[in-house]
């Protein structure tokens, strides 16, 4: 059997509303034009070990990591990445679902992250190619995305970036963000400044 185009990993864990989350993100990614996928869910620790799981299991040439509760924007987002694909790395626009509304649209920019800002988005705006691929440091839980961007810009150059507005992104109180403390994320903080030498 070849191998296919592109592989869609998905880490899930237990969050409210995951059920309903997985069936919207496996619904938007059957809908598509492009059918040279595989879909590769894990569950296996926290969300660096457990992305990192998914990466390891891909085949497709290029890996595309969806979380939980984001989804595909219409049904030509994977066509959009396949063909704007140049090796390296892809970044997409997005909008974001609030469970009421799709509002907010966001269009990646990429400055190196050296300041630890995030300016490309969550990684399920982000593809890349599967050629000894980078992963997730396992350390991490808030600033895994920006650690990632950081070494995928160092080995790769400035992703690709196309404006089209390809994801969308879950916005609710069991994200990250609203689940680790200040403590924690001002440790990644630190962290982060001392791996990259800040």
């Amino acid at each position: 059997m070849n191998n296919p185009k592109i592989s869609i990993c998905v880490p899930i864990h237990n969050m409210a509303d995951g059920d309903k989350f997985l069936w919207r993100l496996v619904n938007s990614l059957t809908a598509q034009t492009f059918k040279d996928w595989e879909l590769i869910i894990t569950k296996d620790g926290k969300m660096a070990e457990n992305s990192n799981s998914g990466i390891k299991r891909a085949r497709g040439e290029i890996i595309k990591i969806v979380y939980l509760d984001d989804y595909f924007a219409h049904e030509n987002s994977l066509k959009e990445i396949v063909d704007n694909f140049k090796g390296g790395w892809l970044a997409t626009g997005c909008l974001h679902d609030n469970g009421s509304a799709v509002f907010m649209p966001h269009y990646a920019k990429f400055d190196g992250v050296s300041d630890g800002i995030n300016n490309i988005g969550s990684p399920s705006v982000v593809a890349f190619a599967n050629d000894s691929p980078l992963f997730f440091d396992e350390e991490m839980s808030w600033m895994l995305d920006i650690d990632l961007y950081k070494r995928l810009g160092e080995r790769y150059g400035p992703p690709t970036v196309i404006d089209a507005l390809n994801v969308v992104i879950g916005i609710h109180e069991g994200q990250m963000t609203h689940l680790l403390s200040h403590e924690e994320k001002f440790y990644e903080q630190k962290y982060f400044k001392q791996k990259h030498g800040k």
